[in-house]
């Protein structure tokens, strides 16, 4: 009997010292574990801080004409501390740089397509920018070509006639942009005060495109709404 009362006695023992090394085991395992998901969230949230501005770019063009001008792209965060900006693309019309940059607070990224030896439509691609290891940002690009019009005779020529409203403010004039794709002017018309004016030597059977800005003394004023018109 006593011999069997030390057995049971030493078999607890040996229990409890391996309930207390698995206790111990349990323990190291959940540090660790907490270690890893601290980092994950801190990382999470530095990812969404930043901000890309604007968040898409639209590119116009005539098909065989001049490429359209290029657009800036701004990356911004509150953060501090230096980071590293990888940009790419995913089309060979579109060419995003620098391609590596380092940054603080802010970053300037330049944009700009090629339309050489492209015919008309409309091209989509995508601007990549990442942001250290982890964090990775798209930026949707849209290129719409317009189809490229034969020239008439030059006495088959018309005119359109604009009228708008006038702005609030002092005005010293208004000026008139006239082109043939949408928000890509290649003439400027001085019209003075008036609310109206008449565009001359407008090319019958080619789609035009409006906008007016007014001007004084302190600059000019964003373009109005865009109207187009085809000369019959």
């Amino acid at each position: 009997m006593i011999l069997m009362r030390h057995f049971v006695t030493y078999t607890d023992e040996s229990a409890r010292f391996r309930r207390t090394s698995a206790s111990l085991w349990c323990w190291q395992v959940l540090s660790i574990t907490a270690f890893f998901c601290l980092g994950l969230t801190a990382e999470g949230w530095a990812c969404h801080t930043p901000r890309v501005t604007p968040t898409s770019l639209t590119y116009y063009a005539v098909q065989g004409g001049t490429n359209p001008t290029n657009q800036t792209l701004t990356f911004s965060r509150t953060a501090s501390g230096t980071v590293t900006l990888t940009t790419s693309d995913n089309a060979s019309w579109l060419t995003v740089s620098p391609a590596t940059t380092a940054m603080t607070t802010s970053a300037k990224l330049t944009a700009a397509v090629s339309t050489t030896g492209r015919g008309a439509g409309t091209y989509n691609a995508t601007i990549t920018i990442k942001m250290g290891t982890w964090c990775t940002y798209t930026v949707p690009v849209t290129l719409t070509i317009s189809p490229t019009t034969s020239s008439p005779p030059p006495s088959s020529t018309s005119t359109a006639t604009l009228a708008w409203n006038a702005a609030t403010g002092t005005v010293s004039g208004y000026k008139v942009y006239v082109g043939e794709a949408p928000r890509l002017y290649t003439r400027t018309l001085t019209v003075g005060t008036v609310t109206s004016s008449t565009v001359s030597n407008l090319t019958v059977g080619r789609t035009y495109y409006f906008a007016v800005t007014a001007y004084n003394s302190a600059g000019e004023s964003a373009p109005s709404n865009e109207v187009s018109k085809t000369i019959q």
